[in-house]
């Protein structure tokens, strides 16, 4: 399974900085979701990034289609609400694109508008939906088996969390706070990966 990280808007930008580069090397990608940010910030930061060191490989936009062209990240992740994944892909087809989907529906019109993966979740309950019920493990199952794309499972997903992702066919995991939010992020990344790889 690849592992994603997946910023929460909720560093200030050195230690933001900080922790991605220190992660770099143990993740597969970075979605870089800074949504709070102005555009002019948010192009500043991925600038930075790239500065940083971090390989524009491993970096994926979120919903900013200019920013991923203005900074060669070929990489867009989209909401599941907004511009869809065939008028990025009719405009911009040198661009890999995936779509956070909460449905299977959503799923299935995601792979059929020519998504490169789904983000499917939120799997388990988490701080960042509260209230709002977890499609759990059985739903994640329904969309893997049914999409040929990847489908990266995200929400709630802790370490002890790896093997039911694994049971379920999931090609990925999204964390968020799991990783950005950790005491040791490159250790929380070494075990996420250690479970991923079992």
């Amino acid at each position: 399974m690849r592992l994603t990280a997946v910023t929460n808007g909720q560093l200030d930008e050195t230690r933001l900085r900080k922790v991605l580069k220190e992660i770099t090397p143990f993740v597969d990608a970075i979605l870089v979701r800074e949504k709070q940010k102005p555009p002019q910030e948010y192009l500043a930061l991925v600038k930075a990034l790239i500065a940083d060191g971090i390989p524009k490989e491993k970096l994926w936009i979120h919903s900013r289609t200019d920013i991923a062209c203005m900074t060669g990240v070929h990489h867009l992740h989209l909401p599941e609400k907004g511009v869809t994944v065939r008028e990025v892909k009719e405009s911009y087809p040198f661009l890999k694109v995936g779509q956070a989907v909460h449905s299977l529906s959503a799923a299935k019109q995601a792979e059929e508008e020519g998504a490169d993966y789904v983000m499917f979740g939120h799997i388990f309950p988490t701080d960042s939906k509260k209230g709002r019920k977890a499609r759990g493990v059985e739903e994640l199952k329904e969309v893997t088996s049914t999409l040929c794309i990847p489908v990266i499972a995200i929400g709630g997903i802790t370490i002890e969390r790896m093997k039911d992702l694994h049971a379920a066919h999931a090609k990925g995991a999204a964390v968020m706070s799991g990783i950005i939010n950790a005491a040791a992020p490159a250790e929380a990344v070494r075990q996420y990966q250690k479970e991923a790889k079992a």
